[in-house]
């Protein structure tokens, strides 16, 4: 009647018993219901520092794309402004080329009329003294008129 089984059972429900007395399974409850408390609230705080961590995410995103459309607009400027400048650059050496022609081109027009000034003046004083000479020698004046009219046809091919 009393073999092993029959005090193994009764030690399982000594066991079970004294933990019902002493109020073991309230206390389990209570710690598991705190443990699950505790991993409500620390998933809680995870969510809101999940929440705001892509707050913080998003704001450094919009950051970065302002910088980068700024970083655009500065780069846009800078094109901008160097294509000005060397536009300014070359109209300004082509202003000063033109100057310079026209300075040069003056020069030149003057150089050429003092040259013919002096041409004329020299064949002026070659034609009073050769008019002189003949002069001097008896030419007649129909040869004196037709020596002065084939070198005055003749001039005009001669300064060309």
């Amino acid at each position: 009647m009393f073999d092993e089984s029959f005090f193994v059972a009764l030690a399982f429900f000594t066991v079970i018993g004294a933990f019902v007395y002493f109020g073991l399974p309230k206390k389990l409850m209570q710690s598991l219901d705190e443990k699950s408390s505790e991993i409500a609230d620390e998933l809680e705080q995870a969510r809101t520092l999940r929440k705001e961590a892509e707050k913080v995410l998003a704001d450094y995103e919009a950051q970065r794309k302002q910088a980068e459309k700024q970083a655009e607009e500065i780069v846009a400027q800078a094109k901008q402004s160097a294509e000005r400048t060397a536009s300014e650059a070359r109209e300004a050496m082509q202003s000063a080329m033109e100057r310079r022609t026209a300075q040069a081109e003056s020069k030149i027009k003057r150089a050429e009329e003092l040259l013919q000034k002096e041409v004329r003046t020299a064949i002026a004083s070659l034609a009073v003294d050769a008019a002189a000479n003949l002069v001097a020698s008896g030419l007649s004046a129909a040869a004196a008129k037709k020596l002065v009219d084939e070198n005055i046809s003749e001039l005009g091919s001669r300064l060309n």
